[in-house]
């Protein structure tokens, strides 16, 4: 009886330290990223893509949580994009490349990474396939170059 209550509190104990769902780990990976930087974008798109890049130097492997947190940039950025804010539009394009390369190392499809993050699948996976088929826009002055890039 002993033995068998052992084995049963290492079964449970293996199951609760066993990883969370991908998607799960996506959405949280997208929440972290927007608390830590989403406010930014409100005031300058170039410190909300800085932020980003320093959250992902702590987690270079890619894993879910690594692709929430890229997703989530192409989201924030392609949203200012949509209301003109200046580098949004280059930043969604950094984004789309990274998130892309993370979502197909492992395997997510665009219909399940798209509803880890709350908005509309149809139009979200449309631009993303849009910005793909383009070819990448050339920046604004003191959109691409660092030199010329506002810093606050």
């Amino acid at each position: 009886m002993k033995r068998l209550l052992c084995l049963l509190l290492a079964a449970s104990g293996a199951a609760m330290a066993a990883p969370a769902d991908p998607l799960t780990a996506v959405a949280e990976g997208a929440v972290y990223a927007q608390t830590r930087c989403y406010r930014l974008i409100h005031h300058d798109t170039f410190d909300y893509e800085d932020c980003l890049t320093a959250l992902l130097k702590d987690e270079r492997r890619p894993t879910p949580r690594r692709l929430g947190m890229e997703y989530f940039g192409w989201v924030g950025a392609q949203n200012s994009a949509r209301l003109g804010m200046r580098g949004a539009e280059q930043s969604a394009y950094e984004f789309l490349g990274r998130f892309r390369a993370t979502q197909k190392r492992l395997r997510i499809g665009d219909e399940a990474l798209c509803a880890t993050v709350a908005g509309d699948c149809t139009v979200r996976i449309a631009r993303m396939k849009q910005m793909e088929a383009a070819p990448r826009p050339r920046p604004a002055p003191g959109e691409g170059d660092d030199d010329e890039r506002p810093h606050h």
